[in-house]
């Protein structure tokens, strides 16, 4: 009997962990995937340009990135939940901050540096690290249950900050966020999430990073960059995308909307799919579902056929829905759990560095043609790319 009580609360244990880490993973979402309706809502009232709008995106992204592997560091050194509390604490106030800019400038700063760095509280690499203690079995199918929740915010939130916008402002709706940040995210990682373990010593003279050849690890590290590029570069511009071709800004926030609930359901199923096929299967899937989404883009622009529209919601989860999860489970295959850590820190600066170019690289694409079809092209280009070093780290582990 005192061992089934101990397994009950083991088991309610976990639920709750996970309960949380897909709360702050909500949280994640409605922070990452409200820019769209921000970028429109400034243009329309500061006339900046879309690239210098996706430029503070960049900068949020970025800071995000190159602080990532030292903030890693100080979880597994200090107390993470004071530390990823604090972030949470400083997240909320850029919001309520950017809520009072004026300028460019001030909205690159507050916005770009400040959230950037409060945004650890909420990244996939922290509350995957926080998880691990926990869940040594089906690894996968928890990472993405946690990660889930940003595309049920997507689905859920997107409308409703629209709402908020139209309501009181594009500063009402950043206030709002940030009040939200603070009343999830700090209780949760206070009170609610386990300490990170701490990190073993690296033996003398070892940077800590696994022995790879080095055409595998640059391999793993062009497919992060590559597939975060291309998401995010879709995901901050498809608002504006879909308003140009006359559909309607509430259709378009539908459109994206839905896009949202795909990932979220996808990211669900990817991960109980990869514990049970392996990542390359699953990626196999994911890279002929991108390819329907860059054909359908394609379509829209090129043809005018605003009813391929219908179908990009749908392409767009599954391409690259799932793909931190795989490709955390991709990098599982090539070294020791051991090593992952190490690994999955450099990586993680790659995919941050992604998150920053794609919208960046897609915003003044638009601004120097006019329009959207070249930003397709690239982004599509690099698209292949990130599937194809895919393969390549996944040929080279075994």
């Amino acid at each position: 009997m005192e061992v089934s009580a101990r397994r009950t609360q083991v088991r309610l244990a976990k639920r709750i962990r996970l309960a949380a880490a897909f709360l702050l993973m909500i949280v994640s979402g409605l922070v990452w995937n409200s820019f769209g309706l921000f970028l429109v809502a400034l243009e329309a009232e500061f006339h900046w340009s879309r690239g210098a709008i996706s430029g503070a995106y960049g900068v949020f992204a970025l800071v995000n990135a190159v602080t990532a592997p030292f903030f890693g560091r100080l979880l597994g050194r200090h107390d993470s939940r004071i530390l990823l509390a604090g972030a949470a604490l400083l997240l909320g106030i850029a919001y309520a901050l950017t809520a009072t800019v004026g300028s460019l400038a001030q909205f690159w700063l507050i916005f770009g540096v400040l959230a950037g760095l409060g945004t650890h509280c909420t990244s996939s690499y922290a509350i995957f690290a926080v998880l691990a203690g926990r869940f040594r079995q089906r690894p996968a199918t928890a990472m993405s249950f946690a990660d889930a929740g940003s595309g049920l915010a997507a689905f859920l939130g997107i409308p409703v900050i629209h709402w908020i916008i139209q309501a009181f402002g594009w500063r009402g709706a950043y206030l709002a966020l940030g009040v939200v940040i603070v009343l999830v995210s700090v209780p949760l990682h206070l009170f609610v999430l386990d300490r990170v373990k701490a990190a073993p010593k690296p033996q003398a003279g070892r940077s800590g990073l696994p022995a790879l050849p080095l055409y595998i690890l640059a391999a793993l590290i062009i497919s992060y960059f590559c597939g975060s590029a291309v998401y995010h570069g879709l995901l901050t511009q498809q608002i504006a995308l879909f308003d140009e071709r006359d559909i309607g800004e509430e259709s378009a926030v539908w459109l994206a909307a839905v896009a949202g609930l795909v990932v979220f359901l996808w990211r669900l199923l990817s991960g109980w799919f990869c514990d049970l096929w392996g990542p390359n299967r699953v990626m196999l899937l994911a890279a002929i579902a991108a390819a329907v989404t860059f054909a359908t883009l394609i379509l829209v622009v090129a043809a005018d056929s605003n009813t391929m529209l219908l179908i990009y919601p749908l392409m767009l989860g599954i391409g690259f829905g799932g793909q931190q999860v795989l490709l955390a489970n991709g990098a599982r295959l090539i070294v020791s759990l051991s090593s992952l850590a190490g690994l999955l820190g450099l990586c993680r600066f790659a995919s941050g560095a992604g998150m920053a170019a794609g919208p960046v690289l897609a915003g003044y694409l638009h601004d120097v043609t006019g329009g959207y079809g070249l930003a397709i092209l690239v982004l599509g280009s690099m698209a292949l790319l990130h599937f194809a070093s895919f393969a390549i780290v996944t040929a080279g582990g075994r």
